[in-house]
This record gives C-alpha cells, structure tokens and sequence, in this order.
C-alpha cells in the first residue's frame, strides 16, 4: 500500500475505483483499519490517514478540536484529488466524517458511522473523570498530560484491553502488531491522548439533536453492544436524529468493531458499499 506525507496527515492509500476514506478512533492509528484495507483495496481506493496527533503524524501542540479535524480532513481530500467519497470512522472519526457530511453533503457519497463520539458526557465515568479535568495552572497542566498519556502507554495494555472490547482480546491484523511493538519501543509514537481531552468539548455536539439535511447521503450506523467507552444507549440518541438507512447494534462487539469482528463488518460493509456505488 502507498504512504503519503501530507503534513500533518501521514496516509495509506492504495487500490482504485471509489474512494473510501476511513478515520480512526482516538488514540488509534489508520491500522486500526487494516482488515478493511486489505478487504477492499481490490475493489475500491482505501484511504487511512493517522489523525494529526495520532500514529505517525505530528502532534500538534494545541487541542484536538472537533472543527480542526473536519477542516483538515477538507485540505486533505482536495490534496489526494478526492471527490464524493464514502467515509467510514470509529468514535472520533465517526464525529469527524458526520459533520463534514453535516456541513458539506453535496461531497459525500455515503457514510459508515460506529460508536459516534460526544465527548465527554457520552464517556463511562472513569473516563470522563480524567479527559473532564481542566487544570488551571502550567504545573497541573503538565501533570495532567502526564496521567493521560500514561494511561494510554502500552505498558498498560492489559488494562486498555479490558475496556475496548467485549471479551478476550482480538487477533490484531499483523500490520497493527508490528506498529504496536514500535509504538512500544519509541514513545513518541503514543498518542496525544492530553491534547485530545482538551478539545473533546466540542464534540460535545452530538449529544443534542442536529438538524439533518434534506439532501442526505445514505448512512449505516454501527454500535459496539458491549461498548464500555461510549455507551450503547447513545446509539438510539443518534439514530433518533440521524434516521439512518440502516442501524446495526454489534453483538459480542466493544468499542473496536473493525478488528472484534473483521469478518462480519466486512460482509455488512461490502454490501452497503454496493449498494451506495450502484445508486
């Protein structure tokens, strides 16, 4: 697969036709899609770029808001020449491609939106105690990026483990194993989990009802049943608003549905993607 540097998005792009474009959760990287990747890179352009902060692309020192993620996702589809995708995320990357599509749905051919992110009041509560402080002083501040991206170290990824998924850890494609050992050994590849909780504010957005576009393109709504980071009952407050043209609740799926259950959200993606591209 090719690897684009497009400062500051690092991008794997590879295969041709449609261009799909899939966004990682928080504290994840584009592998977190590689199941995906190589499914559909014989039949369709799969994109993945590692979300600024995130995988291998630089970590700006300022809050990961919600308005900068969509803006950059705009630079970068017009720097890879990238008309009316279908856009696939998980939790953060979900919010991301929803409100582009909110704001722009004239450019989106179709959405695939799991486990939507609303910021903190959508997180379980040990979550939400630490991504929710503000410190107020420059000591604290530090303090606090420390705890976070102490929390997010792969030294604890037993811990991290018991919370994304719904049972016994999954098999990681290769891909993400390996990055995971790099990630290991070159701390500075952990993800900027502090700058995240900073700007998680503003996706706060998806709490409260949106108005949605009467010209709207084709959605299928995912949720993780045993999501133990954002809770399932979210998924009905989305769908309420979104009416989604088809709404999918996981069984035995967390919060990492691309990897719990590769196959399955394989053969649910392929046909929606068919159905899209035919219309």
């Amino acid at each position: 697969m090719g690897n684009h540097n497009l400062r500051p998005w690092h991008v794997v792009d590879a295969g041709s036709g449609t261009p799909i474009v899939f966004l990682h959760n928080g504290g994840g990287t584009s592998l977190n899609w590689a199941y995906q990747l190589d499914h559909f890179s014989s039949s369709y352009r799969v994109i993945a770029p590692d979300l600024p902060g995130f995988g291998l692309s630089p970590r700006p020192a300022a809050p990961l808001t919600l308005d900068f993620y969509v803006q950059g996702l705009a630079d970068l589809l017009e720097a890879l020449n990238v008309s009316n995708p279908i856009l696939a995320g998980n939790c953060i990357g979900s919010s991301i491609a929803l409100e582009f599509a909110l704001r722009q749905p004239d450019k989106v051919k179709a959405l695939v939106l799991f486990n939507v992110c609303g910021g903190l009041p959508m997180l379980n509560s040990r979550l939400r105690f630490w991504a929710g402080l503000r410190p107020a002083t420059s000591l604290g501040r530090r303090f606090h990026q420390f705890m976070i991206d102490a929390a997010g170290h792969p030294a604890l990824h037993r811990l991290n483990a018991s919370l994304l998924y719904a049972g016994s850890e999954p098999l990681l494609h290769p891909d993400l194993q390996q990055f995971a050992e790099q990630q290991r050994l070159e701390p500075a590849l952990r993800a900027s989990l502090y700058w995240l909780a900073m700007g998680l504010d503003s996706f706060g957005i998806f709490t409260q009802v949106r108005e949605k576009p009467c010209q709207f393109p084709p959605v299928l709504l995912g949720w993780g049943q045993q999501n133990q980071v954002l809770n399932v009952r979210w998924a009905d407050v989305i769908a309420g608003w979104l009416k989604p043209d088809r709404f999918w609740l996981l069984e035995n799926t967390g919060h990492m549905p691309m990897y719990e259950q590769p196959e399955q959200v394989n053969a649910m993606l392929g046909e929606f993607f068919q159905e899209v591209v035919l219309v």
